[in-house]
């Protein structure tokens, strides 16, 4: 086995342990005992609104494996703020030595006050692992109108689901999203991608891809 092998399979590990550590401390937390197949890593961090982004939210970065997907993508002078509401895995993503990488443990519907704190206005894209199925509904409400004012004006919202519960919620704010089904994860999720269209008649079109 190669060193790169070796490193990858050690960081899966790694991370595997920190969301069972999690899970073990709250289940109602975790969406997934299991961290983030490359399969889904890299359809999230491989697309030219990441590549080319100055700042990237995360929200739910879980044990940090989209993270570190996202900061090999992103620019050197970027920067990347990943919020997670749970205390173990907020310690796992702060794991990560990368001097772009801002960790905050904390509630994604608090995104504004956060960005505010760090001085930025707005942000080129937000991603989320947040599994909105698990949300009520006035929870998964604040959070997706978090997104909707925390992104600049055509940013782009990803967002990786187990269920199209998130259907619910974004689509009076940004319209219809386009999809992508990443069966090789588990469980098997669907990425729904949106960008960020201030008028009335918002459409998919533009919204970032894989490239």
């Amino acid at each position: 086995m190669s060193y790169a092998m070796q490193r990858s399979s050690s960081s899966y590990l790694r991370r595997a342990c920190w969301i069972l550590k999690a899970w073990m401390q709250d289940p109602t937390q975790v969406a997934t005992i299991c961290p983030s197949s490359p399969y889904l890593t890299e359809a999230i961090s491989e697309r030219e609104c990441i590549r080319s982004a100055t700042t990237v939210v995360e929200l739910g970065p879980g044990a940090g494996g989209t993270t570190l997907a996202l900061l090999e993508q992103m620019k050197p002078d970027s920067r990347l703020i990943a919020i997670e509401n749970n205390a173990a895995l907020a310690e796992a993503t702060r794991e990560i030595a990368d001097p772009r990488l801002i960790v905050e443990h904390g509630d994604a519907a608090d995104l504004m006050q956060i960005l505010e704190h760090h001085g930025y206005p707005c942000v080129d894209a937000v991603v989320s692992g947040i599994p909105f199925s698990a949300l009520p509904d006035m929870a998964a409400k604040k959070i997706i109108r978090a997104v909707y004012h925390a992104l600049c004006p055509g940013g782009q919202f990803l967002a990786y689901q187990f269920r199209d519960s998130v259907l619910d919620f974004a689509l009076p704010a940004f319209g219809p999203p386009t999809t992508q089904s990443i069966p090789l994860n588990l469980p098997p999720l669907q990425l729904y991608s949106w960008k960020k269209v201030e008028n009335k008649q918002r459409a998919p079109q533009s919204v970032c891809i894989n490239t």
